[in-house]
């Protein structure tokens, strides 16, 4: 019986799954962090909170002045930079992804495969 590694279906899965996951996590690492360094204006640190357990922050403390708003769109460049590009990013990498990277498997009967090496509960 073939492993499931030599399935060519299954190493596609594999590495498309990967590729999805590994964007998935950039987009979240540099949205969660962006947005932390630059969406406030304080970085107090309060004993007993998890702000206490992070180092200090006084070179991304910003001022109320130093907020702006890209494109004129009442946006603070905070969420602008940290949320609407990624999003806008992901959007297209998806539409790459789906359109381009990813290519439809054959079925293992095109391939000429027997259907019990797919699936071994079929009988005879």
């Amino acid at each position: 019986m073939a492993e499931p590694d030599d399935d060519p279906v299954f190493r596609d899965s594999k590495r498309e799954t990967l590729i999805i996951l590994l964007a998935w996590a950039a987009c979240m690492v540099w949205s969660v962090s962006y947005c932390y360094l630059n969406g406030y204006t304080r970085h107090d640190r309060v004993p007993g909170e998890v702000s206490a357990l992070l180092p200090t922050l006084d070179q991304h403390d910003r001022t109320l002045e130093s907020l702006t708003t890209p494109l004129g769109l009442g946006i603070p460049d905070w969420a602008f930079w940290g949320i609407v590009v990624p999003w806008i990013l992901c959007v297209f990498f998806s539409a790459w992804f789906c359109f381009v990277y990813m290519t439809d498997d054959p079925e293992p009967q095109d391939r000429g495969e027997d259907e019990r090496m797919v699936n071994p509960a079929v009988e005879d």
